[in-house]
Order: structure tokens, then C-alpha cells, then sequence
């Protein structure tokens, strides 16, 4: 990434609120299959207080997830091994996505493994959003800036 296309992560604008925006981007067709299983649809439910709705709605945040991890640090979903299977950690975000009717608890996500471009973040919500949202552009403010590992 040279210096001229290289973003950087917003300013804090309120205590522990840190804004983004973004555009829509084409998932790989595996965020629903992922967040349906049942290790992480637990770990994700249990931080959003709902069973996840499987699938996860892709935006370019035009910041690189590493540099948002840096300045706001994540929850962490841990990896695990499941039926000999590893799967991989997530960080995760609470967050409230603009809708059009309103805004909407959600988590803004980076899957360890992704094989998105370092600026394509996911949110998962209880429910269906991609018809939610007033076009292709997300905003998005992360309120919950301090984190951890999730147990």
C-alpha cells in the first residue's frame, strides 16, 4: 500500500465512539455458514444478546483492520478446535449501524482468517439488514472501545 492510497483510521469523535464509513462490498458466501455454526453463533450471540442472523453484511471501511485494532481494541473471539476442525479467531466491535429506520446494535467483525483485503470489515446483527440500509454506503460508530478476550 503506497503512502497516497494508505487511509487512516477516523479521529475519536466522543469518548470510547469512534465512526467509520464505508460502501457495501460482495461477500465470499461463507460469513452465514461461519456465523451459523454453532461455536461461533454462541460466542457472537452472547456478545449481541440474540441468535445471530446467518450471514454478515460486508463494508470497505477504508481503514486497514489492523490499524482500527490498534486504536480501539477488539473483543476476541478465541480459536478453537472443533470435531478436529481449527477455526480461527475473530475480532469484534460493538457497534451501531445507521439504518433507515434508525440505528441497530450491532458487531463489526475481522475473522482472523479472511481472505477479504485488509479494509473489509463484516457486522453481524440479530437480524437481516442488507434492505435495511439507505444504499451502498454503511456508517457505522463503534461505541465500545476497550475489549478483551471472550471466554
Amino acid at each position: 500500500m503506497t503512502a497516497s492510497t494508505r487511509r487512516r483510521v477516523p479521529a475519536v469523535e466522543a469518548m470510547n465512539i469512534l465512526r467509520l464509513a464505508g460502501r457495501r462490498v460482495p461477500g465470499l458466501g461463507v460469513g452465514g455458514r461461519y456465523v451459523a455454526h454453532p461455536y461461533y453463533s454462541s460466542r457472537l450471540g452472547g456478545l449481541l444478546g440474540c441468535r445471530p442472523f446467518p450471514g454478515t453484511l460486508n463494508f470497505d471501511a477504508g481503514v486497514d483492520w489492523r490499524e482500527l485494532a490498534a486504536r480501539c481494541e477488539p473483543l476476541v473471539v478465541p480459536e478453537a478446535t472443533w470435531e478436529g476442525r481449527r477455526l480461527g479467531a475473530v475480532y469484534a466491535w460493538r457497534a451501531r449501524l445507521e439504518t433507515r429506520s434508525g440505528s441497530e446494535e450491532v458487531l463489526v467483525i475481522r475473522p482472523l482468517l479472511s481472505r477479504h483485503p485488509p479494509t473489509v470489515l463484516e457486522i453481524v446483527a440479530c437480524r437481516r439488514l442488507a434492505d435495511d440500509l439507505p444504499g451502498d454506503e454503511v456508517r457505522v460508530e463503534i461505541t465500545s472501545c476497550g475489549g478483551g478476550q471472550e471466554s
